[in-house]
């Protein structure tokens, strides 16, 4: 989905950031070089603020140092990838036309979990349209997923990147067919999101899902028609 935002209200939250960056040391040069000319990633962190420029600005300048500390201008992922790391991937659109990341817990491996936290990264940075600064949709594909294959602690930083250091970039998370066991770990989850996000999550079974997503693009995970899987 596309965002517009004022030139005025664009440069008022700009100017609000820059006169936070002091030390320009801690932020690549490339970031600040961006923020400086595109609207369109300004838009998307006052739309992550709910239009407040102070906590726009501010965010701005959080995620510029988490950006840097992080090395994430300097991951890549792009060539023969860990075959586990590629649970979580893009494909197809839902029915706004939305791209669509898919994530498959069931084949995550908790001994790469910090190989794991690079790959998201790198996949939010590369994500289609980044350049648009468009937003994707989540699918969380439960299905044979119990307490055994949930890492608890990735899927708090999951939902930290999205919360906290991408700006408005989830347009929803579609949880599909959680099995009641992992009833309690999304209670954990859950307090870390604000009522905003909260609103973002959808629980959707194998027939609701096709009122997010056409059936055509469903995946044989979630019980589509699509029959591309991913294999360990």
């Amino acid at each position: 989905m596309s965002i517009t935002i004022d030139k005025g209200v664009a440069d008022e939250v700009r100017n609000k950031f820059l006169a936070l960056a002091t030390d320009t040391t801690k932020y690549y040069d490339a970031d600040i070089e961006r923020i400086k000319t595109d609207d369109k990633l300004v838009a998307r962190y006052l739309a992550h603020q709910r239009d407040d420029k102070d906590e726009a600005a501010k965010m701005i300048e959080s995620v510029f140092t988490w950006r840097k500390v992080n090395c994430v201008r300097d991951l890549d992922y792009s060539k023969d990838p860990d075959k586990a790391l590629t649970s979580m991937y893009y494909r197809g659109k839902d029915s706004d036309g939305t791209d669509i990341m898919w994530v498959e817990p069931k084949f995550f491996d908790k001994n790469k979990r910090a190989e794991f936290e690079k790959y998201l990264m790198w996949l939010v940075e590369h994500r289609p349209g980044e350049a648009e600064c468009s937003q994707i949709t989540i699918v969380l594909a439960l299905s044979d997923v119990g307490l055994t294959e949930a890492d608890v602690e990735f899927i708090k930083y999951f939902i930290n990147i999205f919360m906290h250091y991408s700006a408005d970039v989830m347009k929803k998370m579609l949880v599909h067919n959680m099995h009641w066991l992992l009833n309690g770990i999304w209670k954990i989850v859950s307090v870390m999101l604000s009522e905003g996000a909260k609103k973002r999550v959808v629980f959707v079974s194998k027939k609701e899902i096709n009122q997010h997503i056409p059936e055509e693009n469903v995946l044989a995970c979630c019980g589509g028609p699509d029959p591309f899987r991913y294999t360990a």
